[in-house]
């Protein structure tokens, strides 16, 4: 297993925040406010706006004192991730330990970046760390999974939202297991933090899934590496949702099936492999048209009248 560098002894971990909204002003404030409340100034913060400037962003960049970076094109969450750390890099900050990776829909109740860092950090084997999620309702949100197979895979996909207590969701997400410190597959991007080093040798995010999966992705690597991925559940962190998405239904449900099945194409390459690739790619495919149709229903249903709309509002 490959040994990452440590901060030298005496040394506190510096820990830069990355997050990345798309219009979410709402969230946005009470996750920074958090975020300063329980950590120093010296942790740099970066606020990369993929809807500039909607909702302040800026203004609330600007508060709360971290850098805001605004891109015009959205070019996605991973992207976006990754255009934070290059702004660190670029304006100095070069001497980071670790870059905690964060949703503005996170608030924070204690201390947590120089805690998850120390745990990290005294592992050399251990590439990245995340906490334990709560749901705003206080469950527990299952953020540290198993790298998603065939079984699980599909079987999560076709029947997660229609059987929740199904045994190939309960095995994906490792349902029963959270109480303990333990290795994970990947972890949640609601909040999840990467060595420095470790960012830099799987060259970060990758930039080719728009949303969904990069997680999975990033974890994977990192696995692929040689490191682990290690869940702490003596951090905790509150996790409200994807407040973001939820007025952009379908583009999210094309955007998760395009991500599924580009993860399971790095899951099972080569050519030997090409048939299990092709019945998973049938597979999600067919439960996106039909998780499309179904979105489709529900929005005629709640859709008013022709005379009294104004046409479609993305706003």
């Amino acid at each position: 297993m490959p040994r990452a560098e440590t901060p030298p002894a005496g040394r506190a971990p510096r820990v830069a925040f990355v997050t990345v909204s798309y219009g979410s002003g709402n969230a946005l404030g009470p996750f920074l406010s958090s975020l300063r409340r329980f950590h120093s100034p010296e942790h740099p913060v970066v606020v990369v706006d993929n809807k500039p400037d909607h909702e302040s962003a800026e203004a609330l960049a600007a508060q709360y004192g971290a850098r805001y970076v605004p891109l015009p094109e959205n070019p996605g969450y991973g992207a976006g991730m990754n255009a934070g750390v290059r702004a660190l890099e670029e304006g100095g900050e070069r001497d980071c330990d670790a870059y905690f990776f964060c949703n503005p829909d996170v608030t924070f109740t204690q201390e947590t970046a120089t805690a998850l860092a120390a745990a990290m950090l005294s592992q050399p084997g251990v590439g990245s760390i995340g906490p334990r999620l709560f749901n705003d309702d206080g469950t527990v949100y299952p953020s540290a999974r198993n790298i998603p197979s065939v079984g699980t895979g599909v079987g999560h996909a076709l029947l997660g939202r229609v059987w929740r207590g199904n045994p190939w969701t309960r095995a994906y997400q490792d349902a029963a297991n959270y109480d303990s410190a333990r290795s994970a597959g990947s972890l949640s991007g609601a909040a999840v933090m990467v060595r420095a080093d470790v960012y830099r040798e799987i060259g970060g995010w990758d930039e080719a899934y728009f949303m969904h999966f990069e997680d999975i992705d990033l974890g994977f690597r990192i696995g692929l590496a040689g490191y682990e991925n290690r869940y702490d559940p003596s951090v905790s962190v509150v996790h409200s949702g994807a407040h973001s998405t939820k007025k952009h239904a379908e583009a999210v449900e094309r955007a998760m099936t395009d991500s599924a099945v580009r993860f399971m194409g790095k899951r099972y390459p080569g050519p030997l492999r090409a048939p299990i690739r092709w019945a998973i790619t049938l597979g999600l495919r067919a439960r996106g048209a039909l998780k499309l149709a179904s979105i489709r229903r529900s929005s005629a249903r709640d859709r008013p009248s022709r005379s009294h709309s104004g046409g479609p509002n993305y706003t």
